[in-house]
């Protein structure tokens, strides 16, 4: 921070003082983000329960599990954004899959409400619905994977403007999904899921949004 008001008293033009307050506080005004493309990535912890279709339960076949996460959207007001977002997520294996590999990924469409958008710390909540995919290769054996539907997304997050177009996130989030079609190592193709049930996923990690224009 001392370097970066350096620089912006020795060079006025560097900064413009009315886009954003560097006076030191932490809950400070900025200039609300006008229509502009962001782009946020990051990522976190996610579990999963729920059915996995002929594989059994979630819980039996994964276990704890990293995410990465893509976010691209248009800031049509300074409160509003409207957007697509893709995760790909690696888990641990459960006890119905040792030494096995389980992976997950989820693509979409979502909307965002900003709350604060004139404040540095600015809170937010988005509500996506889109695809899931679940993959199990096992140590031995056929691989099997499964693929549904992500009826709600939904994630609560807080903006922490470091610059006019730079923010860190700090986000939490939960969806509720559903396997329709699978394939496994003795089925021809995908097969309906016999036993749909409701899987529920939990996500808590950071993202890093950046707007260009606005």
């Amino acid at each position: 921070m001392v370097l970066v008001t350096g620089v912006a008293h020795a060079d006025p033009g560097a900064f413009n003082p009315d886009a954003f307050d560097l006076s030191g506080a932490l809950d400070r005004d900025v200039a609300p983000t006008g229509r502009a493309l962001e782009i946020a990535v990051g990522g976190g912890y996610t579990q999963g329960a729920g059915g996995a279709g002929a594989a059994g339960s979630i819980e039996d076949v994964t276990g704890a599990g990293g995410n990465v996460e893509l976010q691209v959207g248009v800031r049509i007001r300074p409160s509003f954004t409207l957007g697509a977002y893709g995760t790909l997520a690696r888990f641990d294996a459960g006890d119905m899959l040792p030494e096995g590999r389980a992976w997950g990924a989820t693509g979409g469409v979502q909307a965002r409400w900003n709350a604060r958008e004139d404040r540095s710390i600015d809170p937010w909540i988005s509500v996506g619905a889109g695809w899931r995919g679940l993959w199990l290769s096992p140590s031995s054996g056929g691989s099997s994977s499964a693929h549904g539907v992500e009826l709600l997304r939904v994630q609560l997050g807080v903006d922490y403007r470091i610059s006019p177009s730079f923010a860190i996130t700090p986000v939490v989030g939960a969806s509720a999904s559903t396997f329709l079609v699978e394939d496994g190592p003795l089925s021809d193709g995908l097969t309906r899921v016999r036993d749909n049930q409701l899987d529920v996923y939990g996500f808590t990690g950071v993202l890093g949004r950046f707007d260009i224009g606005g």
